[in-house]
């Protein structure tokens, strides 16, 4: 059973060696994703100018398990939006937190107004 949601924010940081890198590797060792943080993974390395094939290859070998966006996830996200607005948390922070939120998981990023929010959603940071 996976034990915890990462964030594209500790996904990032594993993929570029970034500041918390061992953090999110250690936390996040058979962990899930949400499709939606999948996609902005992709999307941001595709900024770094990393070809699509490399990235896929790298989320691959994580071995994380990734979490369809379906109804169930899509109404959770939406109704985190009351308490996270004024903190001006994006879709992909509401998905990734609804994916922990269905799941009943912690999250691990390196977001710290993600615990500014009451959510009832342990929040791990990576750095």
């Amino acid at each position: 059973m996976s034990s915890i949601v990462l964030d594209t924010s500790a996904l990032l940081a594993l993929l570029f060696n970034e500041p918390g890198a061992e953090k999110a590797i250690a936390r996040g060792r058979d962990g899930v994703l949400s499709a939606v943080s999948y996609s902005e993974a992709v999307a941001k390395s595709l900024d770094r100018k990393v070809p699509m094939e490399t990235v896929t290859q790298a989320l691959a070998g994580l071995k994380l398990t990734l979490v369809p966006f379906d109804e169930e996830y899509a109404l959770a996200a939406a109704a985190l939006r009351p308490a996270t607005r004024q903190l001006n948390f994006s879709f992909a922070d509401r998905a990734c937190l609804a994916t922990a939120k269905v799941r009943k998981l912690a999250v691990l990023t390196a977001d710290r107004d993600w615990q500014k929010a009451d959510l009832g959603i342990k929040i791990l940071l990576i750095r």
